[in-house]
């Protein structure tokens, strides 16, 4: 929503694995993924129903309940030490298994080695990037209309508050690695975007010119911020050399541009603008020059972009019958769907590791939560119920 303010204010993966694990749609039939069944196991068994539940939300497999019908057979061994460590021994129908280790991390939950042991499986199965142990940083609303930004994992918990600023902190959006975050400050009538070293626990702002600072997001490589800036009563794109606060001008026009989201490459950068009457995509390289409208196949309000470097897609926000849905636009073959034709305002999607996963915030009445989006089949789950939970953005995987 706030996203939204600002403006106004302002693969299908190809997925490498055996042929009978191949994934596809099979509509109101069955899920498609492979069947895995844990054969063995040996540790606490609070472990192992944490083990079964981070295997069925990651939304890769589904748990079979008997080895027989398993396309992969996983025996798993939790042993209590420093470090502790996760094994897991993986046997496909067909095909030579593997065994992974995974330690656990220092400084983090004992637990945290069940979500990054099932990333390691999925990457080693996909060759894709887990979407288990990212964090998810998003806007929780709080008393007097307030926000602050909050952390959790893609299933909800560990829970934590990033900002403790007493105004409205919003628009987190991660860099690569998750050791940088950046959001967006609005304190009285000033705003700011704020970048939170996250292994020093230490904050700056980054960008405070006069007027609007919003909706910053960090490049590819971390050198850069892009950025909305008003600083001469116009809402344009700029570019933030993040060590020195130098910036450059990508956008200079009379329309309102907002909402920047780096290429794969760093190359080029999606926006949001008015140019065509009403909030559209468009794309305009990161060395400047006039930004190009998108053909997301439909010429309706499009706002609130994402482009996943692993699967090269786009998801965004569209406006449809009154209310939002998440959108899918495929960079490569440039076809688009509709994922969520479902109740409420589906807004804000930010892109998994994973590349086919998507979070979201999903309002119905005066609540909203988040909510993970299959890009693949459409299907989707929610990640918190209830309260004031908006513009989330997923990390990178661990």
């Amino acid at each position: 929503m706030l996203r939204r303010l600002a403006f106004v204010c302002s693969l299908v993966l190809a997925v490498t694995a055996l042929s009978q694990t191949k994934l596809t749609v099979i509509a109101d039939i069955e899920n498609a993924n492979p069947r895995l069944a844990i054969t063995s196991y040996s540790g606490p068994a609070g472990m192992r129903t944490l083990l079964t539940n981070v295997l069925k939300r990651s939304d890769w497999f589904n748990l079979a309940t008997t080895a027989a019908k398993a396309h992969y057979r996983v025996d798993a061994r939790y042993t209590a030490g420093t470090p502790a460590s996760l094994q897991l021994r993986v046997a496909p129908r067909k095909g030579r298994g593997f065994i992974l280790t995974q330690p656990a991390a220092p400084g983090l939950p004992a637990e945290d080695v069940v979500y990054r042991a099932v990333d390691a499986m999925i990457k080693k199965l996909f060759g894709v990037p887990g979407p288990c142990s990212a964090p998810i940083a998003f806007a929780m609303g709080a008393p007097g209309n307030l926000k602050e930004v909050f952390t959790c994992r893609f299933d909800g918990s560990n829970m934590q508050r990033l900002t403790n600023n007493n105004s409205i902190s919003t628009e987190p959006s991660w860099g690569v690695g998750n050791q940088r975050l950046v959001y967006t400050a609005y304190s009285g009538n000033a705003t700011s975007v704020v970048m939170v070293d996250m292994l020093r626990k230490r904050q700056r702002r980054l960008s405070r010119f006069r007027g609007l600072n919003a909706g910053a997001d960090l490049s590819p490589n971390g050198q850069w911020a892009a950025l909305s800036l008003s600083r001469d009563q116009r809402i344009d794109l700029y570019l933030l050399v993040v060590a020195s606060g130098k910036i450059k001008r990508l956008t200079q026009d009379s329309h309102v541009e907002s909402s920047p989201c780096w290429s794969p490459s760093g190359s080029e950068i999606c926006y949001v603008s008015d140019r065509a009457g009403k909030p559209r995509l468009c794309i305009v390289s990161a060395n400047g020059g006039k930004g190009r409208l998108l053909d997301t196949g439909s010429r309706a309000e499009t706002v609130s972009p994402d482009w996943s470097p692993v699967s090269n897609k786009i998801c965004f926000s569209r406006r449809m019958g009154g209310q939002y849905a998440i959108g899918v636009l495929d960079m490569k073959t440039r076809k688009s769907k509709i994922l969520t034709r479902v109740a409420g305002d589906w807004e804000s999607p930010s892109w998994s590791p994973d590349g086919r996963h998507i979070v979201c915030s999903r309002r119905l009445g005066a609540n909203s939560s988040l909510y993970m989006v299959d890009s693949h089949q459409g299907t989707f789950m929610p990640i918190t119920r209830g309260g004031d939970h908006s513009l989330p953005s997923w990390g990178h995987s661990r």
